[in-house]
């Protein structure tokens, strides 16, 4: 049986952090994605969480007491080029328990590219619209998403790692590194 940590006790390896690894789209499609969440939210209860959560694609997530990722990402990423995402359609994923509603990319190739760098198994690159939702929430949204025709494109030229300290979780990410794309080599 494996011994959970716990995070607010002194360790021998040094404290503990959580890493997200993410390419964030323009303050544009941040917005849009925002009021996309806030329209769904007025037809059914989506949560706060889902609300409150900034559009992403994410790359990787880690724990570990490693207190320069960052550093490790920009060795691994080192040499990567700007590339165009695009989003395109929507999906519904039924994990029997719950409903996950997100955008897809057009072409995910290049992001799944930079997750396998970080040693990510992500294959479905996406940005969420809403995680956890109960059946019955997903069919009183069905009529809207059916209508949802949004689109959007943009360079990445950056990802984005976020970091917090475990023992402090409840504050949330509070660190943020950017590591640029190579422009060229």
């Amino acid at each position: 049986m494996k011994k959970k940590r716990i995070y607010n006790q002194t360790s021998l390896f040094g404290p503990l952090y959580a890493y997200l690894v993410v390419i964030s789209p323009p303050d544009a499609v941040k917005r849009d994605i925002a009021n996309i969440k806030h329209e769904l939210n007025a037809i059914a209860e989506i949560g706060k969480r889902n609300l409150n959560s900034i559009a992403h694609i994410t790359l990787t997530d880690k724990l570990t007491d490693e207190s320069d990722f960052a550093a490790t990402v920009a060795n691994l990423l080192h040499g990567q080029q700007p590339f165009k995402v695009r989003l395109k359609s929507w999906e519904a994923f039924d994990h029997g328990h719950s409903v996950t509603l997100i955008i897809h990319l057009e072409e995910p190739a290049p992001v799944i590219n930079l997750a396998s760098l970080l040693k990510s198994a992500s294959k479905t690159p996406h940005i969420a619209i809403a995680k956890r939702l109960p059946h019955e929430t997903a069919a009183a949204l069905g009529a809207y998403m059916q209508q949802l025709d949004y689109t959007a494109e943009w360079i990445c030229k950056e990802v984005t790692v976020l970091r917090k300290l475990m023992s402090e979780k409840h504050l949330g990410w509070k660190d943020s590194f950017t590591i640029p794309l190579a422009a060229h080599e």
